[in-house]
């Protein structure tokens, strides 16, 4: 298992979720319930991890999604 993303925020990570589950990406969350349980949500960031296979293809999805959002704005 690789990380393919750290973040704090719910909402990113939300999304994120959301673009590796339409590609047909498993992947794992960690430290999820960590953020919230330390009560300082930026000390425990919470990672996505997908298989080593997967690791550049879910980071271009990732980024040629980040594109898209970008140009939209």
């Amino acid at each position: 298992m690789k990380t393919v993303l750290k973040t704090n925020n719910h909402i990113t990570l939300s999304w994120i979720k959301h673009i590796l589950s339409c590609n047909n990406i498993k992947f794992y969350i960690l430290d999820e319930s960590m953020s919230s349980v330390e009560g300082n949500i930026t000390a425990i960031p919470m990672r996505i991890l997908v298989d080593a296979e997967n690791l550049k293809r879910a980071k271009k999805i990732i980024s040629d999604a980040e594109d898209e959002l970008k140009k939209s704005q």
